[in-house]
C-alpha cells in the first residue's frame, strides 16, 4: 500500500496506521469514482471502534482470477458477533485486473487467522485500485468503481 501502514511486529501482532492515507484523502477524493469515494471517505472506515470499520473482517470467498472484460464481481467480508453474521459486500464494476498474492506463495487461507488488516483505495486511469491487506495475503483490484453495502447492524441483544 502506498499510504496505509500495516506492519507485522510479532506473531499475530500488527501495527495499523491509516493516518498518512487520511491526510491525503481530501486531495484524492475528487479523483475517485463516486462509489469508491463514498466508501473511502466514510467516517467509520478507519475508526477501529466503529461498527463499519474494515479492520478484522473475514473474507468469505476469493475473487475470480480475472473476470471477463468490463465484468464485475462481489467480495463478501464478514464480522461475526455472537450468532449474528454481519458484514460488508463490495461490488466491483469494470474490473480490469485482480491480483491475489500470499506472503508465502501458498494458497489464500480463508480462515479466521487471515483477517483484513486495512485497505486503501487510490485513483487510477481505469477508475480506482482497491488494495486489501490481510494478515498473510493481499488482494488488489483495478476497476471502474466500487459500491460498498454494509448489512444492517445486528439488533442489540440479538446475539
Amino acid at each position: 500500500m502506498e499510504h496505509v501502514v500495516v506492519e507485522r511486529q510479532d506473531r499475530g501482532v500488527h501495527r495499523h496506521d491509516p493516518s498518512a492515507y487520511l491526510a491525503v484523502l481530501p486531495d484524492l477524493r475528487e479523483s475517485l469514482p463516486p462509489g469508491a469515494r463514498a466508501f473511502a471517505c466514510d467516517p467509520g472506515h478507519y475508526d477501529f471502534q466503529a461498527p463499519r470499520c474494515v479492520k478484522d473482517l473475514k473474507l468469505a470467498a476469493l475473487p475470480p482470477a480475472l473476470p471477463a472484460a468490463s465484468a464485475g464481481f462481489e467480495l463478501r467480508l464478514l464480522c461475526c458477533r455472537g450468532e449474528q453474521e454481519h458484514g460488508l459486500t463490495l461490488r466491483y464494476t469494470g474490473v480490469s485486473e485482480v491480483d491475489v498474492t500470499t506472503d508465502d506463495g501458498g494458497p489464500f487461507d480463508l480462515g479466521d487467522v487471515n483477517s483484513l488488516r486495512l485497505d486503501e483505495i487510490l485513483p487510477h486511469p481505469a477508475g480506482c485500485t482497491h488494495e486489501l491487506r490481510f494478515t498473510t495475503a493481499t488482494i488488489r483490484v483495478t476497476c471502474a468503481d466500487i459500491v460498498a453495502d454494509w448489512d444492517p447492524d445486528p439488533a442489540p441483544g440479538a446475539d
